[in-house]
Order: C-alpha cells, then sequence, then structure tokens
C-alpha cells in the first residue's frame, strides 16, 4: 500500500450524504436546481476508500466516471458486483435500499440525485404510470451524459459566475437525456412533438423578459403554465424553435444591437442594460453571434 493511501485510512473520516469521506476529496462541489442535485466528488492520484448509505426515502442516483481507471466491488442489499469504470460509464442506483462498496484507483465522478418529485413527474408527464421510471445500470457507456456532466462542471465550482436560467436549462436537458436514454418502456409516446397556444407562448416571453435573466426560472414559468418543468421546456422548444434560454438571449442581443447602433452608452452600461452579469459576458456572447466584439459591431455600423 503506498504512503499517500496509508496516510488516507489513517485520517479521521467525516462522512456526507452519500457515505464519501470527505477528508480524503480534492474536489467536494454540490448544485441544487429544483428536483435534481449535482455534485462532484473527486480525489487525487490512486484512491482507496469504502462508501455505505442506509436505504432512505432519496429516489435515484446516477454517476459518471470523469476518469479511467475507477474500481468498485459491491452494491445494494448485500449483492456485490465488481466492476471497472472508464470514463464516461455511468452507474444508475436506488437510495431506498442499504448500498456498500469499496472503491480502488482513480476517482472523479460526477453526481445527478434525482429526488422521488422528479421521478413522480416523469411518470406523470409520459403518462406511462407507475413503475416507469429509469433502468438500473452498471458501468455502461454514456458519453453523451459526459459531455453534458462536463459542460455543467465550472457551474459547479463557482455557481454565481453563471445565469441561473443557463444552469436550469442544462439541468433539464441532462434530466431529458435520461429519461430518453434509460426509461425502462422505451416508449416514444413523449417524444412527439407539441406546441404551446399563442396565448401560452407570449406569457412565457413575458416572463422570461420581466425576470431580466438573473430571477428568472423555468420552474415558475411552468407553474403559472400549469406544466411541469421539462413539459414546458420541450413544449417551447418546440413552439418556437428555440430553448427558453437561447429565445432570452437572443432578446437580450437584439436589444444591444439597438443601444449598440442608437446610442452612446458605454459598453458596460448596455451589458448591464441588457441584463448581462458584466461587459466580459456580454462581449462572449455578442461575439458568438455576430462573430466580432461589441465594440467593433458598433464601428461597422456606425
Amino acid at each position: 500500500m503506498s504512503a499517500q493511501l496509508q496516510s488516507m485510512e489513517r485520517g479521521v473520516k467525516t462522512m456526507d450524504s452519500l457515505g464519501c469521506a470527505t477528508t480524503a476529496l480534492s474536489a467536494d462541489h454540490v448544485l441544487c436546481t429544483g428536483e435534481i442535485v449535482f455534485r462532484r466528488k473527486a480525489a487525487p492520484g490512486l484512491h482507496r476508500s469504502t462508501v455505505a448509505t442506509p436505504a432512505q426515502e432519496r429516489g435515484l442516483l446516477v454517476g459518471i466516471s470523469l476518469v479511467d481507471g475507477h474500481r468498485r466491488k459491491g452494491g445494494e442489499g448485500g449483492r456485490v458486483q465488481d466492476r471497472l469504470f472508464d470514463r464516461g460509464d455511468i452507474y444508475i442506483r436506488d437510495f431506498d435500499s442499504d448500498y456498500a462498496a469499496t472503491m480502488d484507483g482513480h476517482f472523479d465522478f460526477f453526481l445527478i440525485e434525482l429526488s422521488r418529485n422528479f421521478i413522480e413527474d416523469a411518470e406523470r408527464i409520459s403518462a406511462r404510470g407507475k413503475g416507469q421510471t429509469l433502468s438500473r445500470v452498471q458501468g455502461r457507456e454514456d458519453q453523451i451524459l459526459r459531455h453534458l456532466a462536463q459542460a455543467l462542471l465550472p457551474a459547479l465550482a463557482a455557481p454565481e459566475s453563471f445565469d441561473p436560467l443557463f444552469i436550469e436549462q442544462l439541468a433539464t436537458t441532462i434530466g431529458a437525456h435520461l429519461l430518453h436514454q434509460y426509461r425502462t418502456d422505451g416508449g416514444s409516446d413523449s417524444d412527439r412533438l407539441c406546441a404551446l397556444a399563442p396565448v401560452m407562448i407570449r406569457r412565457a416571453q413575458d416572463m422570461l423578459m420581466s425576470g431580466e435573466g438573473d430571477k428568472v426560472s423555468i420552474a415558475d414559468i411552468a407553474e403559472a403554465l400549469n406544466l411541469s418543468r421539462h413539459g414546458f421546456f420541450r413544449a417551447f422548444r418546440d413552439s418556437t424553435g428555440v430553448t427558453p434560454y437561447q429565445w432570452l438571449l437572443n432578446q437580450r442581443i437584439e436589444r444591444a444591437r439597438r443601444l449598440l447602433a442608437t446610442t452612446d452608452l458605454s459598453l458596460v452600461e448596455v451589458a448591464l442594460t441588457c441584463g448581462f452579469s458584466d461587459q466580459s459576458h456580454f462581449t462572449r456572447v455578442f461575439g458568438r453571434i455576430e462573430g466580432m466584439s461589441p465594440g467593433r459591431w458598433r464601428d461597422r455600423v456606425r
């Protein structure tokens, strides 16, 4: 046993809600978004530890390995499975059974905790009834989910630096991917296109604009329209051709174009007036859409 592993085992262990010893972790981030909780847990170098959680009412846990060479031996209800996880391999397990496992090798996991409300909501909007939830898998490769997880990692480390609507939309996308890919019956009823009535679209757009970006919530808009969060997200996209966040960004950029062309406001003032967190955020988004910086665009227009 290496000196590093020995020192880990000798250290005082403080266990978190997932049964991990926090003293050995180099990354331990958490981000709550409605009915989904995202976590990243990682340890430097080779890592050896045990994890154990008692049965509890918490829904499902999805884990995605972000590195190669993680070995895990154990399972739920006393069952023992020996699995080697490489980058992009996932597992899905229940919280309602006792779970215990030993872990060995490299350790860096992105974890998705799906509440019981999330599962019940998914059952309701898919009209499939009880029991049509996610398949329990061990060691299945899912590179799409890994890339979605990677996109959310910066927000886990510094959530205050990101637009809440962007985080919520990415969370919705991850939830939709899980439902599409792992729902037990694999049916297609929930994949049919749906549309919002024009009055509902206008109300959703008014709420998006009135929220000015930092306070708007997909969950609040969905509740106002008597829809689930996932149902609203899908219906808005199918009705407008873009997601709620993309639509809001387009409105912000259109307003920024008008201000750049017709006023002498500074770039900082334009950014804040249009709902961006700062000039840097505004410049990045504007450059991605227009192919040039706001200052250069203003010079060309004038």
